[in-house]
């Protein structure tokens, strides 16, 4: 039997299947495909009397219109021959031999609601086959993050359609808590559903007290329609966490360390004729105006550098600048200088000139087009700007935004305060819709051999959950617009019984009774009526679910805050880097702004805990009352209490065959000796740093001292000379290990299922002081 995904197939209501936060790729393409309207579902199933089919047409009232236009059942057009031919031949081909007539009435012959049941259990088996082979990937959909509220439904072993009550108890059991699919490779792995997915998914909402308050299955249940299993997985597949989006934001570093490459290369040729010029007995005017000139072309090159070290490495500014020829007049000026010098008897290889000023003009139009074409794509980094949020210093600084790609369903929009972030059009970013969350961080060296590639998280913010855990903790007002098509469900099921009753009339042609034709004109009007009532329905749901706040999925930081470690961590598999660490909130949360309650105990602190001995109010730890003002808290933070992101770091560690620990992280690129500097105030000796860690963040890092006091002058910071082995060259930070495992296998979307209890009621609460195990909560 066909489920109802099954059967949208020839009307797709995507135009491809989205993997759980895969990279948006669809560069330069819409971000609106097309709209989620459960009121007109292209390819919308609705549900046979007997529960366990379903055909599928534009909607069910249009449906309904063609029934009892033809008083038949509409069957699905189906293709039989995909290329063109003689229509001759077609018709030959359509009908069927004597021996094909004669071998189908040899077949026995079974009834339509046998093949459904034998067609159900065969596909129930596949789903189980599935799911236990390829745990947590939809089946087979993804090997990023997955679902194992797909993975219990497709395991279920009944395969026929079940009423809606009897789903509702399997799923209040203690069964989904425990699920596993039994597969030996993720016996490690947590399978176990959390009611937050069943909640986010819409298929049914409990509250704190184990209620059904909402959802799909509440829905059908008030209606009495039966459901099959591929029907609920319809609906999970349609869920927003499983068709969430990134975008990834950054610079091409590339720019950077390739015109570093050419520029230095022209300086130090500059720099042989310089010398060779100085050299010689009996300089003229003539000569010791090249060397100045030779000087100021060194400076022109090397503001070229320290333009495109600020612009795309460390990215100080959000308005970034035509790049048109890099180097522009400076391959003029070096050509001039060398003939200039040559014509004065100073020994130049000419060749060599010629070879380097045109590879240094091939790398101008190869670094010009490819700046050109990242910022056409309106995907470069929209907040780099903003300091206090983040370290400097890394190799490659990134931001990446994980989204619904599409419209939400029955017009909802989200309010501006919802999304404050990458939403104006002005810059180059695009704007993104229907945002989740945003991580922002760094790729640099370090690790257990000091040259690893390091993925460091400065931030993770949701702008949606935020805005909701202050206006609205207890998502009573929101509206989860997805699913509700089960209203329509319903209306086909009536419609389907009408034209049954309606077909079962006219079969009896001329023996029609006056009662027949007066209960026909009656299922005529009940159809009528329906019709009206259904689309009364639709503008009922519309006005609810656009009075109601919209919803996004993912709800609670222990929830989406995991989501975007688990997907740092594919990202950074997919990068080859080898540890996801967290910046340390003595780096930068707690040394750079208001040193806030929630930042260290969702953060943490090097070594992954939630506090510091004795760190407290009295140390300037505030939190915001119910107000929203800024008030110290009192007694002091627990440093034996694991952070929020530290402890899905170390859960994940248990079952993907890795490890968390803290490791030494690069504060900049420890193979340029020639650091730019600027002073941090963490210091206090109670974040208990080695001196020589403590006081400095790197800006940016160069080979020449040159290039580092030019940067110094132009941007401001001090210089610094750290050769490798220096341990100020580090600092220390809680990280995971990225492992195959983590690689290759899927991990699970929800940490934990929060339900409708207020899970930041800590954030409001006043405080209570227990010695010193006080926690802020």
């Amino acid at each position: 039997m066909a489920g109802l995904k099954e059967l949208v197939e020839s009307g797709r209501l995507e135009s491809e299947q989205i993997s759980s936060v895969p990279g948006d790729t669809e560069r330069g393409t819409s971000e609106f495909a097309e709209d989620y309207n459960p009121n007109a579902l292209k390819g919308l199933a609705g549900i046979a009397i007997a529960g366990a089919g379903a055909v599928a047409l534009r909607n069910p009232i249009g449906r309904a219109i063609n029934k009892i236009a033809s008083l038949k059942k509409p069957k699905l057009d189906t293709s039989r021959i995909t290329q063109p031919v003689d229509e001759v031949d077609e018709v030959l081909s359509i009908v069927p031999t004597k021996y094909e007539r004669g071998k189908a009435m040899m077949k026995p012959q079974i009834s339509l609601q046998e093949q459904i049941r034998q067609e159900a259990i065969q596909r129930s088996n596949e789903l189980k086959t599935i799911a236990y082979q390829k745990p947590l990937s939809r089946g087979g959909k993804t090997d990023r993050i997955g679902s194992s509220l797909y993975d219990y439904i497709a395991r279920h072993p009944i395969a026929g359609a079940r009423k809606a009550s009897e789903w509702i108890r399997d799923l209040k059991s203690g069964g989904p808590g425990s699920f596993k699919t039994g597969n030996p490779e993720f016996k490690n792995i947590s399978q176990a559903v959390k009611k937050e997915e069943m909640w986010d998914s819409n298929i049914a909402q409990f509250n704190k007290q184990g209620e059904l308050v909402g959802g799909f299955l509440k829905k059908a249940e008030e209606k009495n329609i039966p459901l099959t299993k591929m029907d609920l997985l319809y609906i999970v597949e349609k869920s927003p966490v499983n068709n969430l989006k990134m975008r990834k934001l950054g610079t091409n570093t590339k720019l950077v360390d390739e015109a570093e490459e050419v520029g230095g290369q022209m300086n130090l040729a500059l720099d042989n004729i310089k010398n060779k010029a100085m050299a010689l007995e009996g300089q003229g005017d003539e000569l010791v105006q090249v060397v100045d000139d030779i000087a100021t072309a060194q400076k022109s090159i090397r503001s070229t550098n320290a333009r495109l070290t600020n612009q795309f490495r460390v990215v100080e500014n959000n308005d970034f600048d035509n790049v048109d020829q890099i180097f522009g007049s400076d391959i003029a000026n070096f050509k001039n200088i060398a003939e200039r010098a040559a014509a004065l008897g100073v020994r130049v290889d000419m060749d060599d000139v010629t070879r380097l000023a045109n590879l240094a003009k091939s790398k101008d139009t190869e670094l010009t087009r490819l700046f050109g074409l990242q910022k056409q794509q309106g995907f470069l980094p929209k907040y780099g700007s903003y300091g206090e949020y983040r370290i400097k210093g890394g190799d490659e600084y990134f931001e990446n935004v994980v989204y619904y790609p599409k419209p939400l369903p029955a017009g909802q929009r989200l309010p501006d305060d919802f999304n404050r972030h990458y939403q104006s059009n002005y810059g180059a970013t695009k704007p993104i819709p229907n945002q989740i969350y945003h991580t922002r961080g760094s790729i640099r060296k370090g690790g257990t051999n000091g040259n690893q590639k390091i993925m460091l998280i400065d931030e993770i913010q949701s702008d949606y959950h935020q805005k909701l855990r202050k206006i609205n903790p207890s998502r009573d007002k929101v509206e989860n617009a997805f699913g509700n098509e089960i209203e329509f469900f319903s209306a086909n099921k009536k419609l389907d019984k009408i034209i049954s009753e309606m077909t079962d009339i006219t079969k009896k042609g001329m023996y029609q009774t006056e009662k027949d034709m007066i209960n026909f004109k009656k299922l005529s009007s009940d159809f009528d009526e329906l019709k009206n009532n259904s689309l009364n329905l639709a503008n009922i749901t519309n006005k609810k679910t656009k009075d109601g706040i919209p919803f996004l999925p993912l709800y609670g930081k222990e929830n989406w805050g995991s989501h975007a470690i688990k997907n740092q961590i594919k990202d950074a598999a997919d990068q080859g880097v080898s540890w996801v660490a967290i910046s340390p909130v003595e780096y930068l949360h707690h040394a750079k702004r208001t040193k806030f309650l929630g930042d260290i105990e969702f953060y943490g602190n090097r070594f992954g805990k939630a506090g510091f001995k004795n760190y407290g109010g009295k140390q300037g730890v505030k939190r915001k009352n119910e107000n929203d003002y800024e008030v110290k808290i009192e007694g002091f933070t627990d440093p034996n209490k694991k952070a929020t992101l530290p402890a899905a770091m170390e859960k994940l560690a248990k079952q993907y065959n890795s490890e968390v620990k803290t490791i030494p992280v690069a504060k900049s690129d420890p193979q340029k000796p020639f650091k730019v500097v600027k002073s941090v105030d963490n210091t206090d000796k109670v974040y208990g740093l080695n001196p020589d860690k403590a006081g400095t963040e790197h800006v940016a890092a160069f080979k020449t001292a040159q290039e580092a006091q030019y940067y110094s002058g132009r941007y401001g910071g001090d210089v610094l000379e750290l050769r490798e082995g220096d341990p100020r060259l580090y600092m220390d930070a809680f990280a995971i290990k990225v492992t195959p495992e983590m690689a290759t296998k899927p991990f699970k979307a929800y940490n934990t299922g929060g339900l409708v209890v207020n899970i930041f009621a800590w954030y409001y609460k006043p405080v209570i002081t227990i010695g010193d195990n006080y926690h802020g909560k």
